[in-house]
């Protein structure tokens, strides 16, 4: 049987958007970087060379003397060349990823089952349990460092000032290794190797720049708004920040406050979307494997945006014709396309029959597809044809329009436990309501306050600032009140507005629901009884009796 690797997670937030701020702590993430990733993939040992890679013609990715040189990022590849004659240029096409992600990944599962494959060249995992076993967060990022350069820096290259190079960007060895509160401070910090102690992400992210953010457009905007260190950019109120940046911005906005709480951990699924591809005769290709799934990857990616779902965390299992398999977990934050999805297979079916422990002694049988995680399409929706669409910034680019034509004061009701109908709802502005983050499901459902008392049902769709003052009286006009053993005195015929003359024959009426509320303070606590009334004008109301007197308090839909 072939080596099987380890749980490759999945993030989600702990928390909504909602909850109180100072209640909120990120996840203790370690994080391993290597800065130089193109490179090491495509297999240079020369720690000094002279490299670019580029796509089509266009520089993606800098080699340390490059940097050096006066090359950057986005320069055209001939003109790299004129600059530096000696320049190698390596094409983006030409990098073989699997092999060495296979490598690294193998490395860390020794450390943490849980492992997230978060880019090319970044790998998280939970640093809690972890650090526990290994004797302390120094010491398992310590171990960490010593095991990834003793198995991918190469034995000639040693020696206290390399070591040194190894962390500071130097070489293209160079990787990180930090330890922080959430995803963000933890990447941030792999640039220096840093291990940034709890509760100190947002003292540590203060001082440096904003251009650590990973929206550039954004980035910019703050720079011509003399906003510079990410401190001065988390000072600003986040309500202001959601107007002006919208939801992306309130997702950097707490960033820059070491805010990050996503988790690496993975999440069951109700809905059954596995595929299972199985071949008549062995096939022994990579491509050959990965061209074979298409269909299945393209039905399966197909199906879940049409339920409103992405796929953010697959596991992949090949089983080759004598029983040998391979399963791994890959993760991607926006969510596969049919085309990455079937680059990981070819990955895993290269890695795999490279390794000379558990190559497969026969062509592959049975591709299985098995989603880890999926999450909704509301918040990172792709097209079908696996691109990102825009349409929550079209949205809110549109009501931001809007919102400055007709007035500031657009919201929306976001409903919460209370004992009254105006309680259970709160108005959150639009842009609150479009920056969704999903709330962790920890799948027990029955943690909520009971809130004895409250209405039964649905809310009133209005609920009404200020009381309307009614009466309510039997056919004969006298009143109707709520006895001490929460029946009524006589049968409701008509409801009458105070103050209006306005009079409306009542059809159906309700049971009492009695209450105390804050019956905890007796000085303040008061006795109320609610009843649902409908008339052919006003519809079904909402009607609370208190001292005697009653009002309505909202109006259903």
């Amino acid at each position: 049987m072939g080596k099987r690797s380890g749980k490759v997670g999945s993030r989600r937030s702990q928390y909504s958007l909602f909850d109180q701020i100072e209640l909120q702590h990120a996840p203790r993430v370690l994080l391993v970087e290597f800065f130089y990733w193109p490179f090491l993939a495509f297999g240079l040992n020369d720690p000094d060379l002279l490299a670019v890679v580029a796509d089509k013609g266009v520089v993606k990715a800098l080699s340390p003397r490059a940097k050096k040189e006066g090359i950057v990022v986005g320069d055209r590849a001939r003109t790299a060349i004129s600059v530096a004659p000696d320049l190698m240029v390596i094409s983006s096409d030409l990098i073989d990823h699997g092999k060495l992600i296979f490598r690294v990944s193998s490395i860390l599962e020794k450390f943490s089952p849980l492992l997230e494959v978060f880019d090319q060249g970044v790998w998280a995992i939970n640093a809690k349990g972890p650090s526990r076993y290994f004797g302390g967060e120094a010491s398992l990022a310590q171990q960490i460092r010593e095991a990834l350069a003793e198995e991918i820096v190469p034995d000639s290259f040693t020696g206290k000032c390399q070591k040194t190079a190894l962390s500071n960007q130097d070489s293209l060895f160079s990787f990180g290794v930090s330890i922080a509160d959430g995803i963000f401070t933890a990447r941030v910090a792999a640039k220096r190797s840093l291990i940034i102690p709890a509760g100190e992400s947002g003292a540590f992210l203060a001082p440096l720049p904003v251009t650590e953010l990973p929206d550039g457009e954004v980035v910019e905007l703050l720079t011509r708004l003399g906003i510079a260190s990410l401190g001065e950019f988390a000072d600003l109120d986040f309500n202001l920040v959601m107007q002006r940046f919208e939801t992306t911005g309130a997702l950097l906005h707490r960033m820059a406050s070491g805010l990050d709480t996503s988790l690496l951990e993975p999440v069951k699924i109700k809905d059954d979307f596995n595929q299972k591809i199985e071949f008549e005769d062995p096939v022994e290709t990579a491509s050959a494997v990965a061209f074979s799934c298409r269909a299945a990857a393209d039905y399966m990616l197909k199906r879940l945006l049409e339920d409103g779902y992405i796929c953010q965390s697959l596991r992949v299992v090949l089983l080759s014709d004598n029983g040998e398999e391979s399963i791994r977990d890959w993760s991607i934050q926006d969510g596969f396309s049919s085309n990455s999805l079937l680059e990981r297979v070819r990955w895993q079916l290269e890695s795999w029959s490279c390794d000379p422990e558990t190559a497969p002694s026969a062509g592959v049988k049975i591709v299985q597809f098995l989603p880890q995680r999926v999450v909704l399409a509301g918040t990172n929706q792709l097209g079908l044809d696996g691109s990102e669409r825009t349409s929550l910034a079209k949205v809110s680019q549109a009501l931001s329009r809007v919102d400055s034509i007709v007035g500031k004061g657009s919201a929306f009701a976001k409903l919460k436990g209370s004992r009254t109908a105006r309680g259970s709802v709160d108005m959150v502005s639009w842009q609150m309501h479009l920056f969704q983050v999903e709330e962790a499901d920890n799948g027990q459902g029955g943690d909520k306050p009971p809130w004895p008392g409250r209405l039964l049902g649905l809310i009133p769709a209005i609920c009404f600032e200020s009381e309307v003052r009614v009466d309510i009286t039997a056919e004969d006009g006298m009143a109707v009140v709520v006895r001490p053993d929460a029946s009524l005195s006589g049968k409701p015929y008509w409801i009458c507005i105070l103050g209006t003359g306005s009079r409306f024959r009542v059809e159906k009426w309700s049971a009492v629901w009695p209450m105390m509320e804050r019956w905890w303070d007796q000085s303040h606590s008061t006795r109320v009884a609610r009843m649902q009334i409908v008339t052919e004008e006003l519809g079904a109301v909402l009607v609370k009796s208190n001292g005697g007197k009653w009002s309505i308090e909202g109006a259903y839909d």
